[in-house]
């Protein structure tokens, strides 16, 4: 990283900390600040209880914690899994599952942008929630800027993947809720 994207970062990291309402982060060379939603909001609780409901430990569940990628913008994910014994500053190397729920109608940032870098990272599995389209996306074998295999999933359905440990993690969307 620069002493440019360390700077923006920093104010990123500020202006957060001072704007409520507002899930801001940097993506590429822009600055994106998305009022975080009801509907994002009760996903991501029902995705975390989920997991938990699932036997992941609590200290593996997290919800818009710094996951640092060396040489490049730091994500902080909706949910993510973490490995056991993961802790203090988090990198991609602890990231076992990262969870995105869209939050705009036409998020480039989703769908593209993350998805290279989670795949360009090797991040196992990658499940993007779209609650405009009631749509799931689980990504699955990371390459070099995509992931080989693509499971889709309507809501109503249940979400069901494989940790690297062997920890199988089922999520029902039957409760998600759309958004227009």
């Amino acid at each position: 990283m620069t002493v440019q994207d360390d700077f923006i970062r920093e104010a990123v990291e500020r202006a957060a900390s001072v704007i409520e309402g507002f899930k801001i982060e940097v993506v590429g060379d822009r600055i994106i600040m998305t009022p975080q939603s009801s509907v994002q909001s009760w996903t991501i609780r029902r995705v975390q209880n989920a997991i938990d409901a699932c036997g992941i430990s609590e200290e593996r569940i997290l919800s818009d914690v710094l996951i640092q990628f060396p040489g490049e913008p730091p994500r902080c994910p909706d949910v993510a899994i973490v490995e056991e014994g993961a802790g203090g500053t988090y990198t991609y190397e602890d990231l076992m599952a990262a969870i995105e729920i869209v939050s705009s109608k036409y998020d480039r940032n989703d769908y593209a942008i993350k998805v290279q870098q989670y795949a360009r990272f090797r991040v196992p599995i990658y499940l993007i929630i779209d609650p405009f389209r009631g749509q799931c996306s689980l990504l699955t074998e990371p390459g070099d800027d995509s992931y080989a295999s693509c499971a889709e999933y309507k809501y109503g359905d249940t979400i069901t993947f494989q940790l690297a440990t062997g920890d199988t993690i089922e999520i029902p969307t039957h409760t998600f809720k759309l958004r227009s």
